[in-house]
C-alpha cells in the first residue's frame, strides 16, 4: 500500500478522519470484494496526485463494524468523503479514475 494511502480503524478513525485538517475520502472496503480489488490503484494514485490538498484512506469493514454501521455502509466499495463539517457525501461502486476525479472536484468546489 501507498505510503500516502492510510488503512484507518474503528480505534483511529476519529482522530485521522474526523479530526483531519484537510478532506478525506475514506474507501470502505473489504478483502473478498473484487471491485474494492480493482480500485485500490486507482485510490493510490489519488492520494498522489493530491497529496497536499486530500487525505485518502481505506477502512475495511470486516475489522472495523463500528465504524462502517455508524456510516451506514452497505455496499461495497462505498467512498465517503469527509470535511470539517463530517460526512459531506458518499459513492457506492469501484468509479473510474475519471469518475472519480470528477466527483471529487464536483464535491470539493463546494
Amino acid at each position: 500500500m501507498s505510503e500516502r494511502l492510510f488503512e484507518v480503524t474503528d480505534d483511529t478513525f476519529e482522530i485521522r478522519v474526523l479530526e483531519a485538517t484537510r478532506p478525506t475520502l475514506v474507501a470502505f472496503v473489504a478483502s473478498w470484494c473484487g471491485p474494492c480489488v480493482e480500485l485500490r490503484p486507482r485510490l493510490a494514485t489519488l492520494a498522489s496526485a493530491r497529496e497536499t490538498t486530500l487525505q485518502v484512506a481505506l477502512c475495511d469493514v470486516d475489522l472495523n463494524t463500528a465504524t462502517a454501521r455508524k456510516y451506514g455502509v452497505r455496499g461495497m466499495p462505498t467512498l465517503a468523503l469527509f470535511t470539517e463539517a463530517g460526512l459531506d457525501t458518499t459513492r457506492v461502486g469501484a468509479l473510474s479514475a475519471a469518475q472519480l476525479e470528477t466527483w471529487l472536484d464536483h464535491q470539493l468546489a463546494h
